[in-house]
């Protein structure tokens, strides 16, 4: 009973800053997780609930979804995730979280960006297509990247009402592809599916709150506040992996 108030406490007040980042909190899921259920059932944990929760950003954010990136978007998505999904058991995670934090924290640099550029178009549509690919199949290897692809669509010129929509709406099917890859595969027992839809139903609930706050705050703020999720998430997976690190460095 106790995992499982933490699990709804904890979750709540996470999704809550999650849809304020453009929902770049999700890594803060992972120690949640692995304290309630245990390392192995992060992937498909996290799944069922982010998938949850970005079904209800959907619904929420609906008009501000930008439908024709997400059509370039959409076959590189499943593609990528399936193929990661099918890894999830057989490679190991460690460098590659490792670089996807180190990616994370060197995004700290966009924190300097002069005002006037923060809606300058950098990247253009069909960019999306392999890198709509490599996250989605790293998400479906390690379980989550968190706020990896926030860069992408700051520096596709999108507003925060348009970010968080058309991210959810990708994350759908992007999760939606892992979970059916998770259950076929054998991954989804009992309990990670009553864990996942606990996540679900919190994170639903935290979004509606968050959608709230981010209405009182400007696209500046907005896209500080993402920045710094993402460099506290490469910091948090450095963080994890560190023992990993200095054992590699002593081997050499």
């Amino acid at each position: 009973m106790i995992k499982i108030t933490l699990l709804v406490v904890l979750g709540f007040l996470i999704f809550v800053l999650s849809t304020v980042s453009g929902g770049g909190a999700s890594l803060l899921l992972m120690p949640l997780i692995i304290f309630v259920a245990g390392a192995k059932s992060v992937a498909p944990i996290m799944t069922t609930g982010i998938a949850m929760s970005s079904s209800s950003r959907v619904f929420l954010f609906f008009k501000d979804i930008d439908w024709n990136l997400f059509k370039w978007l959409l076959p590189s998505t499943i593609v990528g995730s399936v193929l990661g999904a099918r890894l999830f058991a057989s490679l190991s995670s460690d460098w590659i979280q490792i670089i996807i934090g180190l990616f994370l924290v060197f995004t700290v640099v966009q924190f300097f960006q002069k005002k006037e550029k923060v809606r300058e178009r950098r990247i253009k549509t069909w960019h999306f297509v392999p890198i709509g690919f490599t996250i989605s199949f790293l998400s479906g290897l390690i379980g989550g990247v968190g706020p990896l692809m926030n860069s992408a669509y700051m520096n596709y010129g999108m507003t925060k009402e348009e970010l968080i929509g058309t991210r959810s709406a990708n994350a759908v099917v992007l999760h939606i592809s892992k979970l059916a890859s998770y259950a076929y595969f054998g991954y989804l027992t009992g309990d990670v599916l009553k864990y996942g839809l606990i996540l679900g139903v919190t994170a639903i609930v935290g979004n509606f709150f968050g959608k709230k706050l981010l209405g009182m705050i400007s696209e500046l703020i907005f896209r500080k506040i993402v920045i710094t999720t993402m460099v506290v998430s490469g910091v948090l997976m450095l963080y994890k992996h560190w023992d990993f690190i200095l054992q590699t460095i002593h081997a050499t």
